[in-house]
């Protein structure tokens, strides 16, 4: 019969005896921080940013003023100057940006139908548009079609 003392040996040896070695053998320092330099310190008061900057669009102009119902999402076409927007009532509109904004056009582009929250412009120009009315999950993922 073996004595249960055997299987102890291994981890005497691996474990144990390292760790008292190491105790004895290595002392810790204390850790004394080093004191901040005070001319480093600035005797100024602290800078304090406005919560609200009312010169931000004081020299802006509003576009399409009663033509467009609550915009949610623009898209910008630097090539044409136009800028795409959904609206509340299922359209996306194009607004042609001129020298004022007087001067500018606004036009009903596509009808949705729906609610257009999200646009972007793809790679050729073309106008993507997330409707919240008519969303489609059939997505080809790795491991087979998810729908919702």
């Amino acid at each position: 019969m073996s004595s249960p003392l055997i299987f102890l040996k291994p981890i005497l040896i691996s474990v144990i005896i390292p760790v008292i070695l190491g105790t004895v053998f290595y002392q810790l320092d204390s850790f004394d921080p080093a004191s901040y330099p005070t001319h480093v310190l600035s005797t100024d008061p602290p800078i304090v940013a406005p919560k609200r900057n009312n010169q931000m669009l004081r020299r802006s102009e509003k576009i399409g003023v009663n033509q467009l119902l609550s915009p949610e999402d623009v898209a910008y076409d630097q090539n044409s100057g136009v800028i795409y927007t959904g609206c509340v009532d299922g359209w996306v509109k194009k607004v042609k940006v001129n020298e004022s904004a007087a001067d500018s056009t606004v036009e009903d582009w596509v009808f949705t139908g729906g609610r257009p929250l999200g646009l972007a412009l793809g790679h050729h120009g073309e106008v993507i548009v997330a409707d919240a009315d008519k969303v489609n999950c059939s997505c080809p993922f790795l491991f087979g079609e998810i729908n919702c």
